[in-house]
């Protein structure tokens, strides 16, 4: 029996780490949804997205073990899944919004760095229980959200969530102890800052993402518009600027694993936002499906041909320029995605020079600057036309009458997709050089 509960918390924590993104923020915004006429339920979303986008960064200035991370991030789920169930009070739900964040962000590069350590010393086996635990997980899942939903007690869904956090945490611990490089491998909690310039700029991203965030959901003069674009382009160059630093060190895989983060981001962000209004229903499922299906099916499709991989990206924008063929340029992207993860994976972790705890770590911290980086361009862009143009900003992620034009929508279309091709076959070249 206690085999099984061990192989079920296992499970519970493969699943966690591979869907921890999409689950707590697929809840937040359900109940956002439920509760659109009463703000205080946007704030745990508003607080998920932000910490989500940014987190992987925040770890640049905390030196811990990867399995004590693994556990922090389930202890975060934890406590942030349980202060949801009293989101009516800001307090807990900006608290129980932070946490859901932190843990969404940091459970996949942990997971991922311990389960590659376990595998590379033969102590780490995924099985054939694992997936079955795995599978009853997410029927679980589905059961608990179908019922919540019809009854709008969301309240089940974040019990459940809990729970799942508990036992992937209970999990982690126990694949953790299994593996000898982590046995008796302790440190104190450090928080290091190198720079707080640093610090200053983290927390204004921060605070900007948080505010881009709140304005795709209120209504807002075109001077914030305005001021908010300025602050993007001054952060934005800010961010460049620092990345010169890693790419000495790192180029060109520090070019590929921001190239990573802007085309995911362009996949799951932008394009549901965009085909939403273009296609006039709620696309993120299908995105989303769209996405999960290509980034599993890449490594296998593209097995012995992966130098495919960047010319079908390059394909993929242009076809996601054409309605008609739309979303199987997003298939294509994902594909590309999930194939690049895999070499990107192997580069880093066999990497010499980089202290395989870390590797994962950078991998994503240098994708969280791409991500965060998409998002600061397409937002400066909407926010400049809105404001020169007098045009409600909310109209580029809602229907709404006083919003762009079709023309201007697919203007923006064009420019965005345009500057990710570029930025795309700017990688190609340097990473096919190194290849």
């Amino acid at each position: 029996m206690k085999r099984i509960i061990n192989v079920f918390n296992e499970g519970v924590l493969d699943l966690l780490a591979n869907a921890g993104v999409a689950i707590p923020y697929f809840f937040c915004l359900t109940l956002y949804n439920q509760n659109k006429n009463i703000f205080v339920f946007a704030l745990p979303f508003l607080m998920l997205y932000t910490f989500r986008a940014l987190g992987m960064l925040l770890t640049t200035f905390v030196t811990l073990p990867a399995s004590t991370m693994l556990s922090m991030s389930n202890l975060f789920g934890v406590i942030g899944s349980l202060c949801m169930l009293g989101a009516s009070n800001p307090v807990f739900g900006i608290i129980g919004g932070v946490f859901l964040g932190l843990a969404s962000s940091w459970i996949w590069p942990y997971y991922l760095t311990v389960r590659s350590r376990g595998k590379m010393d033969n102590e780490f086996k995924f099985n054939r229980m694992h997936t079955l635990s795995m599978v009853l997980t997410i029927v679980l899942l589905l059961i608990v959200e179908l019922i919540a939903t019809k009854t709008k007690l969301l309240s089940l869904s974040f019990i459940l969530l809990a729970f799942l956090f508990f036992a992937a945490l209970v999990g982690g611990m126990n694949v953790t102890h299994r593996l000898t490089f982590y046995q008796g491998l302790e440190k104190k909690p450090k928080f290091r800052v190198n720079s707080f310039f640093n610090l200053i700029v983290l927390a204004s991203l921060v605070m900007l993402l948080f505010i881009i965030r709140y304005t795709r959901l209120k209504e807002v003069s075109n001077t914030i518009d305005l001021a908010i674009s300025i602050a993007a382009i001054v952060l934005f160059l800010i961010l460049a600027y620092y990345q010169l630093g890693v790419h000495k060190k790192m180029f060109p895989v520090s070019l590929v694993a921001i190239n990573r983060g802007v085309v995911m981001n362009y996949v799951m962000l932008y394009a549901i936002f965009d085909s939403t209004i273009r296609f006039k229903f709620n696309t993120l499922m299908l995105v989303y499906t769209i996405y999960l299906v290509g980034f599993e099916l890449g490594p296998v499709l593209l097995k012995k041909h992966q130098n495919w991989r960047y010319p079908l990206l390059l394909l993929g924008l242009v076809l996601a320029l054409f309605n008609f063929t739309y979303f199987v340029g997003l298939f294509l992207l994902a594909i590309f995605v999930g194939t690049d993860n895999r070499i990107l994976n192997d580069a880093l972790y066999t990497n010499p020079d980089l202290d395989s705890e870390r590797a994962f770590l950078i991998k994503y911290q240098l994708s969280c600057v791409g991500n965060v980086s998409q998002q600061l361009v397409y937002m400066t862009t909407i926010y400049f036309i809105s404001y020169f143009t007098n045009i409600n900003a909310l109209g580029f992620f809602n229907n709404i009458s006083n919003g762009p034009t079709n023309f201007t929508l697919y203007g923006v279309h064009l420019f965005i997709t345009g500057i990710v091709f570029i930025y795309a076959a700017v990688t190609f070249y340097f990473a096919r050089e190194k290849e």
